[in-house]
Formats: C-alpha cells, sequence, structure tokens
C-alpha cells in the first residue's frame, strides 16, 4: 500500500507539472476568464433564473463581457501605450517643476516634489510600456487566447458551481470545516474584487473623464495611474488630479484649473464612500495596504493581469491564516461568520 502511494504521488507530481507547462502560454488568458467568470457571475445567475437554459445564459453573459469589459479594455491598452511616453515626458519636463516652485514658494521651503514623484511614476511607466508585447501581440496570440478565455467562461458558468462542489467533496476536512474555509474564501475575494479593485477601477476611470473634460494631455496614462493611486489611504487619487489642476491654473487657465478641483474634490474623491459600501454590503474588509501591496507586486511579477491576481493571492492566504486560527489553534470556528458556525 506504501508502495503505491509512493507511485501515485510521484505520478501525480510529474503529470501536475507537464499540465502546469501546457497551461503556462495561456495562463494569463484562464485566470481572466475566472475572473471575469466569477465577477460576473450574478449576472449570469439572474439570466439563467429568466432563460433557464444553461448554455444559452451562458452565451449571452459572454457576450455581456465582451462588450462591456473585453472590447473596451483591448481599446484603451492600445490608446494607453500609445500615450504613455509623451504624456510622461510633458508632464515630467513642464508641470512637474512648475508645481514643486509653486508649493516651494508656499511653504518657503525647497520641495523636491518632480524627484519623489519621477521616480515612481517611472517605474509604473515602464510596467505599463512592458504590457505592450503581451496584450497587444500578435493576432494569431490575441485570437487564441481569446478563444480559450470564451471558452473557460462557457463552462465556468455552465458548469462552475458543479466543479466547486467537486473540489470541496475531494478535500480531507470535516464538513462543517469545508463550509468555512469556502466562506472565508468567497468573501474575501468579494471584497477584493468588488471592495477594492473595482472601487479603484470606477475611481480612476472618473479620474481620467475630469483630466480628459479640463484639457489635461495622456489623460488615459494618468487615469491609470490613479486607478493604482485609488488603493492609497491617505494620498489617493489627489496626487494626480491636484498637480494638473494646479498646472492649469499656472498656464492661465483658472476656469479649467478650478473645474478640475471641484471635480476632483467633490466626484472623484467621494465616489468610493458612495460605492464601496454598496458593493462590499458588509462584507470581510481587506486591509489596503495589504492591496496596495497585492497590486503593486502582482503588476512586478505577473504583469497586467497580476494588478488583480496579486490582491486576491494575499487576501486568500490572510484568510487561510484566519482559518487556520480559528479551526485548529483556537478549536473554534464562531469568528468566522459561515452558515450555520455560530
Amino acid at each position: 500500500m506504501r508502495q503505491e502511494r509512493i507511485f501515485f504521488a510521484v505520478l501525480f507530481a510529474a503529470v501536475a507539472i507537464l499540465g502546469i507547462v501546457i497551461l503556462l502560454p495561456f495562463l494569463t488568458y484562464i485566470v481572466l476568464a475566472a475572473i471575469l467568470t466569477y465577477t460576473l457571475f450574478p449576472v449570469h445567475h439572474f439570466i439563467t433564473n429568466r432563460v433557464r437554459r444553461p448554455g444559452l445564459s451562458a452565451t449571452l453573459s459572454i457576450v455581456i463581457a465582451l462588450i462591456l469589459m473585453v472590447l473596451p479594455a483591448f481599446f484603451l491598452v492600445s490608446e494607453l501605450v500609445q500615450q504613455v511616453s509623451g504624456a510622461y515626458t510633458n508632464f515630467q519636463a513642464d508641470n512637474l517643476q512648475r508645481v514643486a516652485d509653486y508649493l516651494s514658494g508656499i511653504t518657503g521651503n525647497r520641495i523636491d516634489f518632480q524627484g519623489m514623484v519621477t521616480s515612481s511614476i517611472e517605474q509604473i511607466r515602464r510596467s505599463i510600456v512592458g504590457l505592450a508585447p503581451d496584450i497587444l501581440g500578435s493576432i494569431t496570440d490575441i485570437t487564441l487566447g481569446l478563444f480559450i478565455m470564451f471558452f473557460v467562461m462557457f463552462y465556468g458558468f455552465k458548469e462552475g458551481e458543479g466543479f466547486l462542489l467537486r473540489i470541496k467533496g475531494l478535500l480531507p476536512l470535516d464538513p462543517q470545516l469545508k463550509e468555512s474555509l469556502f466562506y472565508e474564501m468567497r468573501t474575501i475575494t468579494q471584497a477584493v474584487l468588488y471592495g477594492q479593485v473595482m472601487t479603484a477601477v470606477i475611481q480612476g476611470t472618473l479620474g481620467a473623464i475630469g483630466l480628459l473634460v479640463f484639457g489635461i494631455q495622456g489623460w488615459l496614462f494618468w487615469g491609470a495611474i490613479m486607478i493604482i493611486t485609488a488603493f492609497l489611504p491617505v494620498l489617493g487619487t489627489p496626487i494626480i488630479w491636484v498637480p494638473a489642476a494646479v498646472s492649469q491654473l499656472l498656464d492661465g487657465e483658472t476656469a479649467r484649473g478650478v473645474g478640475l478641483l471641484i471635480y476632483g474634490s467633490t466626484i472623484v474623491m467621494n465616489i468610493d464612500n458612495f460605492i464601496r459600501p454598496r458593493l462590499v454590503s458588509g462584507r470581510t474588509k481587506v486591509h489596503p495596504v495589504l492591496i496596495l501591496i497585492g497590486v503593486l507586486g502582482g503588476l512586478k511579477i505577473f504583469g497586467f493581469i497580476g494588478m488583480l491576481v496579486g490582491p486576491l493571492i494575499l487576501a486568500l492566504l490572510v484568510a487561510l491564516i484566519k482559518f487556520y486560527e480559528q479551526a485548529y489553534r483556537h478549536g473554534t470556528l464562531s469568528g468566522t461568520g459561515a452558515p450555520g458556525t455560530s
């Protein structure tokens, strides 16, 4: 029996490694398919309740994802790569220095605002430019990747719940522990995707629209950066739109500068207070430091998709640690909030 288990473990490990090697070229599309499926599953559930045909509802859900998310994302990324270098050079050479001089005159101290911001933005700029070969690659690679993504999404919508039940059945845990573990992972995933990532995307998008309306060059590039800075608990998006508004004022564009300040302070800064409670609605809160490190670390390691995957990995790690403490260290599941465990 022991030899059989060793043989099976070695065989399983070898096949698993080969399977990972096969999946690796399309891993980005597969992960993106999983995230889109999970994010849009409430929409799919709504459609299924009315159509009553799983295949048709899965197809309609994919069409919605294609129209609302995939096509706009590819267009925006292609436009972003074209804007990034020019926007960065123009803002670095002109606006940052003038804003630094303006702030230095107010405070009476020399502020190296340009040096502080330039080093951070340069790293982000390189990351964005590095997206071009991955996202704007050959037509064949993109077509094949999108086919795989939509294929995975179709069966994710159609058979996803059954797949999760099968995984749950394979786990060597007590049924109560299984429910608690899946509850923790589900709530933490919802908190990251809906409460943090989606809120940051909406905030950065509104910021980009404001920059476009009030005449800031490279508005899409700075909007992309605002999505990242939206995770910062103190500085946030104002680190971008405030200097942009000040630069407009220094250019004599008083109406545009004041308009951008009003728009940013009333709409961009406060939209998260309106959206996040409705998206999270009492779910597990995730610490912003964890999210920020996950976003930046994910971008560095996994590229574009890492912006979503990084926070999820760290948040799920915290969920597993919490589960371990409650289930094994303290011998109680009452703190998890899972149904039937309190």
